[in-house]
């Protein structure tokens, strides 16, 4: 009897709920400035990147595509973030993080900023990203920002903190894996500036507790590489223990606190059966890893300008340069009010106007239509006339072929046309 084959799943799926609950993005660039540097394209693709795997990566922008267009397709494809990047005619780049569909939203200007091929181009030792690290979101790391519990907290700290919290799915301590985090997103903040430092980073681990020898067969193995030459070597051993060279932990770079120790199963748990205790102590063991952060870009640089109320409109809530007074904050919202008021009052005469005008146009084509029949029909009857008409005469000339007939029935004939024709006068 064949046995059957079942497949073993690999993750649980998710449900509808954390789907709906998982923050997605579009990174656009959007402007008057209708012709947008090659590196401005860069790095609109290099924040794709950083976003993934929730995010439109392959996303082309039109000349007449306008921020209404994105807003409107953010809902059905259930987008909860807009990162809109313009470029001024004088080169200056902006940012803007919108939260859809009612805000706020945060402008940032774009002080500085590196590619990832120019990180690549100054790191020793550059890392290439696959698709399996960008396969779940990074890990998102904010230093020196405010808190709830901060002493000296700042409304736009807080709505800053909390703005970049939630583009990022929150981190499950029971269903996340650690080997799935492989990227990190730090976010610093200069206490004394203000300013934001954006860094993106790739996550490598290192076997510390094993010879040079061992690491070589294991990223031999892990990077499918050919296995280290062992001619020159007397035994396997001069390999594995590697007692010429520099010890178990070589690594110069790798400090103590970037060691850590990483518990890991030896034995494979049975599905159905329970384990013990003694069972559960011995099928996990802990290994001790370095871990590495690699730099991979890109990296900028931003400047808080203003937060508005809605999604790149309304009321502006905090602005870096502009202050005002209590007074004329109050005169400024009167002054919005009355003009939401204008507003409405225009929208709701458009709606009218166009309204009537369809009503004049559909009554203008009911004429039309009525005059179009009115003339199919007596197109119809004249056509119908003239063949009745047509029907009649050759009938006559069928009836009172002259050839063919007597003299009795020509005189029958004749006296008929002659009571026809008195009829008629009549």
């Amino acid at each position: 009897m064949a046995k059957r084959r079942t497949k073993k799943r690999t993750h649980t799926q998710a449900t509808e709920e954390e789907v709906q609950a998982t923050p997605r993005s579009m990174v656009l660039k959007l402007g008057a400035h209708s012709k947008p540097t090659p590196s401005l394209t860069s790095l609109v693709k290099d924040v794709r990147a950083i976003m993934q795997p929730h995010t439109a990566t392959r996303l082309k922008e039109r000349k007449a595509n306008k921020l209404k267009d994105f807003l409107v397709m953010a809902g059905p494809l259930g987008v909860s973030h807009l990162m809109l990047f313009s470029q001024s005619e004088q080169g200056n780049v902006n940012l803007r993080i919108a939260r859809t569909p009612r805000g706020p939203t945060l402008c940032f200007k774009v002080l500085s900023y590196s590619l990832s091929k120019d990180i690549r181009k100054i790191t020793r030792r550059p890392k290439s990203l696959a698709g399996a690290d960008f396969a779940h979101p990074p890990l998102l790391v904010m230093n020196n920002f405010t808190t709830a519990k901060s002493e000296n907290k700042k409304p736009e700290d807080l709505l800053m903190t909390s703005m970049f919290q939630n583009m990022f799915p929150p981190i499950s301590a029971q269903s996340s894996k650690p080997s799935a985090i492989r990227r990190v997103l730090m976010i610093t903040k200069n206490s004394d500036t203000g300013y934001l430092e954006l860094r993106h980073y790739a996550i490598d681990t290192q076997a510390v507790d094993v010879s040079k020898g061992v690491k070589r067969l294991l990223n031999a193995k892990r990077l499918k590489k050919n296995v280290p030459n062992l001619g020159k070597r007397g035994d396997v051993s001069e390999l594995l223990l590697d007692n010429a060279g520099a010890g178990f932990t070589s690594e110069s770079e790798l400090d103590d606190d970037a060691i850590v120790s990483v518990a890991q199963s030896s034995i494979q748990r049975p599905v159905k059966k329970e384990l013990t205790a003694a069972d559960d102590n011995n099928s996990i063991g802990t290994t001790k890893r370095a871990v590495k952060l690699t730099e991979v870009g890109p990296r900028m640089c931003l400047q808080l300008v203003k937060i508005e109320e809605g999604v790149c409109d309304g009321k502006i809530l905090h602005h870096a340069y502009i202050k005002k007074t209590p007074k004329e904050i109050k005169e400024m919202e009167k002054k919005v009010a009355a003009q939401q008021k204008l507003k409405a009052i225009r929208r709701k005469e458009q709606e009218e106007n166009v309204k009537r005008k369809l009503e004049a146009k559909a009554q203008v084509g009911g004429r039309m239509k009525r005059g179009a029949e009115k003339a199919k029909l007596a197109a119809t009857a004249e056509g119908s006339a003239d063949e009745a008409s047509a029907d009649a005469k050759s009938d006559n000339e069928e009836d009172m072929n002259v050839e063919e007939m007597s003299d009795y029935d020509l005189e029958l004939a004749d006296a008929k046309l002659k009571s026809d024709d008195e009829e008629m006068s009549e």
